[in-house]
């Protein structure tokens, strides 16, 4: 059974055996009708030189990349402000109209409010009346010092009269009793005596008066002291008066000169909203802002330079520096780049140092001199206008190179150019600075004088013969 079964399984695969052993025999036949094996012809195609692949190559740029932003900018002035009335009345004067060149302190407007010219009016006589009686204030002072010092004499000559009476009241007395001592002695007759008793009282009684009489003018003079004690504190009272009403007249003033619309500074008067009145009639009511008024009369912009509004954005913020500098070209002048404000290149003026969080931007400012012609005696540039701005935030590396960036290769963490020397390809070990997707910023790997491969006729690798040819024209300048 077992022999029967090998007989059976060998008849089914016969055929195929027979057919592997020919198709041996004819690929023999074939080799040597050929006159030469496979192993011989494979040997000669390895032994036939190779074709020389040609690449194109540029020498690096010197110098690196500068860091550069370039966005629209908007122009604003320098200064401007919208003009509001702080009291309301009747525009009753305006000297300018839009367009009109203006200087700082130039009346612009004046609006009509009566109250306020009476109230001054009234607060001037005020202080003149106040001035007035500051004036009879000095006289009624000098005059109750002039009596002070007329009682003052009085006194004096009120106490020598006393002095005289009392003499001549004890020189009485005295004969009086002498006289008595006689009439005792009956030397004389009582007569005599009782004339002398007369004379006595006649000189107490001037005694008296002599000193009432002093009293009197002591009483005198303080009442003359107490006089220029009152005459000085009313002079005060005028003083502190006049004080208050000066007050309340600048106060009324000030309140006149809130009527007055001035210029803050010499510019141009961009906007007009209202009109005044013609002759006598009134102009438009103007509200003050107080009041709810919402519509400035006039507004005024410094235009002899302009701002240049930026928005950097987010990854450029970190390089802006007082350093930066800028060039501005405007639309609406086509062909004129504003890159310099006198001999000085034109720098960043000012930036928020915070970010809008709405569009993750920084403001930026830049202040361009506004040019002057004929045409345009306040300035070519206008509030309003647009273009663009380009922004040199970082210099390039000065020892740098630029290669365009298709000529860097990253395989991993490693970076390569790949450079021709003595006619053959070599991968250069480089290291990065900036890259903005045209050019590469080289900082260490590279010489002046290597060759960098740009292109090639085939796929080349490392160490390969080449055949060189110059690159055409690249962004770096080649």
């Amino acid at each position: 059974m077992a022999t029967k079964r090998s007989l059976a399984r060998w008849s089914r695969r016969a055929p195929a055996v027979l057919v592997a052993i020919g198709l041996i025999g004819a690929g023999g036949w074939y080799a040597v009708s050929h006159g030469q094996s496979l192993f011989e012809r494979e040997h000669k195609e390895k032994g036939k030189p190779a074709k020389a692949i040609t690449v194109e190559v540029l020498t690096p740029k010197s110098g690196g990349i500068d860091r550069v932003c370039a966005q629209p900018g908007t122009l604003e002035p320098i200064e401007g402000v919208d003009l509001y009335a702080k009291v309301s009345g009747f525009l009753v004067e305006q000297n300018v109209d839009i367009n009109s060149r203006v200087k700082a302190g130039d009346i612009l407007a004046r609006i009509s409010v009566p109250e306020y010219e009476k109230q001054v009016l009234k607060d001037t006589a005020d202080v003149a009346r106040a001035e007035a009686k500051l004036i009879q204030t000095a006289a009624a002072i000098t005059t109750s010092e002039a009596e002070l010092g007329a009682a003052t004499s009085t006194i004096a000559l009120s106490q020598a009269e006393a002095k005289s009476k009392t003499s001549y009241q004890s020189y009485r007395l005295k004969q009086r009793d002498r006289l008595r001592d006689l009439l005792a002695q009956r030397a004389i007759d009582a007569k005599l005596v009782d004339e002398q008793e007369d004379q006595y009282a006649a000189s107490e009684a001037a005694t008296l008066a002599a000193e009432a009489a002093v009293n009197t003018a002591k009483e005198k003079a303080s009442a003359a002291k107490a006089k220029v004690e009152q005459a000085k504190a009313d002079q005060k009272y005028a003083e502190a008066e006049i004080t208050v009403v000066k007050a309340q007249l600048d106060k009324s003033k000030v309140l006149l000169d809130y009527t007055v619309i001035r210029s803050p500074y010499t510019g141009v008067v961009t906007k007009r909203n209202f009109h005044p009145g013609k002759d006598s009639t009134a102009g438009a009511f103007i509200k003050s802002a107080e009041q709810g008024g919402t519509v400035p009369v006039l507004t005024v912009e410094r235009t002899d330079v302009m701002r240049v509004i930026v928005q950097v954005p987010d990854r450029d913020v970190p390089f802006v520096t007082a350093n930066a500098t800028a060039v501005v070209e405007i639309d609406a002048i086509p062909g004129v780049k504003f890159d310099r404000n006198g001999k000085d290149k034109l720098k960043l003026a000012r930036w928020a140092s915070a970010q809008d969080p709405a569009t993750r931007t920084m403001r930026v400012e830049v202040d361009v001199s506004n040019p002057v012609d004929v045409k345009h005696p306040y300035g070519i540039l206008t509030h309003g206008m647009y273009g663009r701005v380009t922004l040199t935030l970082q210099p390039g590396e000065t020892t740098a190179f630029r290669v365009p960036s298709g000529t860097v290769h990253r395989d991993g963490g490693k970076t390569t150019v790949r450079v021709v020397r003595l006619d053959r390809v070599h991968a250069v070990p480089v290291t990065l600075g900036t890259d903005n997707g045209v050019d590469v910023e080289i900082l260490a790997g590279l010489t002046p004088d290597d060759r960098i491969v740009v292109r090639s006729s085939g796929p080349v690798e490392d160490g390969a013969a080449v055949t060189v040819a110059a690159a055409k024209a690249t962004s770096t300048g080649h």
